[in-house]
């Protein structure tokens, strides 16, 4: 069994994101710095898996980020297909999915996903900072219980940024 990575260098209002995308999407969208947090675990059944990286466009990743730049973020469900890459936990996959469900221009807090999943909330933000999908698993619409901003992988003035682009924004999302 073979697989082809592809990998690129985006270059986001917000600083360079690398990105690893697959034919059947993207796989990582991360700051520079993070990508010793991401635990690579190729789950293939029978033999082991011939894998190619290249230096590519990501162009599935581009279109959804290039979107969420301009105000005009497309639909994003936590794929099941990571499965193969990263072997998340049913608590990971809970989480992420629950921050899919954030709407655009909107936060909630650790407590609010704790609840929706039925998680501790310290279990929640290990979960929400294990993120290997920035933007695309809006993790930075995850705030504190009053609203503040605490912790992000790409530092909370790039949340801030983000926060504050969707709110310029949320008017303009088309449902």
């Amino acid at each position: 069994m073979a697989y082809v990575l592809e990998t690129a260098l985006y270059q986001s209002p917000i600083g360079p994101l690398r990105l690893v995308e697959e034919a059947d999407g993207p796989v990582v969208v991360e700051f520079p710095g993070r990508s010793n947090r991401v635990r690579w675990t190729v789950q293939v059944r029978g033999a082991t898996p011939t894998i190619e990286v290249r230096e590519s466009g990501c162009d599935q990743t581009r279109a959804l980020l290039d979107a969420y730049f301009e105000g005009r973020p497309r639909p994003f469900r936590y794929p099941r297909r990571l499965a193969r890459w990263f072997d998340p936990s049913p608590a990971m996959i809970a989480v992420h999915r629950a921050i899919c469900r954030i709407p655009f221009g909107s936060t909630r807090s650790y407590a609010d996903i704790a609840r929706q999943t039925g998680l501790h909330p310290r279990l929640v933000g290990q979960l929400v900072g294990a993120n290997n999908l920035a933007i695309l698993v809006p993790c930075h619409r995850v705030v504190g219980k009053r609203g503040e901003l605490v912790g992000y992988g790409g530092g909370l003035s790039r949340k801030r940024w983000l926060l504050a682009h969707e709110e310029r924004h949320a008017g303009l999302v088309l449902r």
